[in-house]
């Protein structure tokens, strides 16, 4: 497994030995199983409401839904990974299930070897999505935040505060580290260290340790 963290699977297939043959295998590759659904209406409600790691998803389907439309409406809602099984792969097929940018296929009949692989690389696939996009939000947040360092800061010039786009005044530290990413280390310029020091350097900081001694009396009345 990728991952120490144990991998939830809802298995989407309408014949029952299928199914139950596909749960066994994705346990013995350590998997658990979210849910099993034999219907793509139900297959969208499930995923919702349970949000798995992956739909394993078959494509022919009973009922008046196939397994690409709930594949196209779990993408819509919920955003999960989903990776595709089917025993026929016709042109038409496979062009309506790329629309929806699946993970992977599985043809049937499969090994638990291609299973196994499939979903791995599924799985790793969609992490370095999430990844990306949490980049991406990260970045565009940075930008903004230099955006708002350009131009003209509204500075108060008793207390250097400045104000923000809400009409709140902060500390210009505050504000620098909020939207700047910025620490700081705090010292003396040399007026001020004249100021506060005369001429004499200020004597350093010295860290305060504290000895508990032992209690005589307690030592002795051992």
């Amino acid at each position: 497994m990728a991952s120490e963290r144990i991998r939830r699977v809802l298995i989407v297939e309408d014949e029952a030995l299928v199914a139950e043959d596909i749960q066994q295998q994705l346990r013995q590759l350590g998997y658990s199983i979210a849910g099993t659904v034999d219907a793509g209406d139900e297959a969208v409600r499930q995923a919702f409401a349970l949000h798995p790691d992956l739909v394993l998803m078959d494509i022919q389907l009973k009922g008046a839904m196939d397994g690409i439309e709930a594949a196209r409406q779990i993408k819509v809602t919920c955003a999960l990974p989903v990776v595709f099984l089917t025993g026929h792969f016709e042109p038409e097929v496979l062009r309506r299930a790329k629309e929806t940018e699946p993970y992977g296929f599985i043809l049937k009949p499969f090994s638990q070897r291609d299973l196994m692989v499939q979903l791995e690389m599924a799985l790793y696939r969609w992490q370095l999505e999430v990844e990306r996009s949490q980049l991406r939000e990260e970045l565009e947040v940075a930008h903004e935040n230099l955006r708002k360092l350009h131009g003209l800061l509204p500075l108060c010039s008793g207390c250097k505060k400045i104000r923000e786009e809400d009409g709140y005044w902060a500390k210009l530290e505050d504000y620098l580290k909020e939207h700047a990413n910025v620490e700081f280390t705090h010292g003396f310029c040399p007026e001020c260290e004249a100021k506060f020091y005369g001429t004499r350097p200020p004597i350093p900081e010295m860290p305060l340790v504290v000895e508990r001694k032992k209690n005589p009396r307690r030592k002795a009345a051992g």
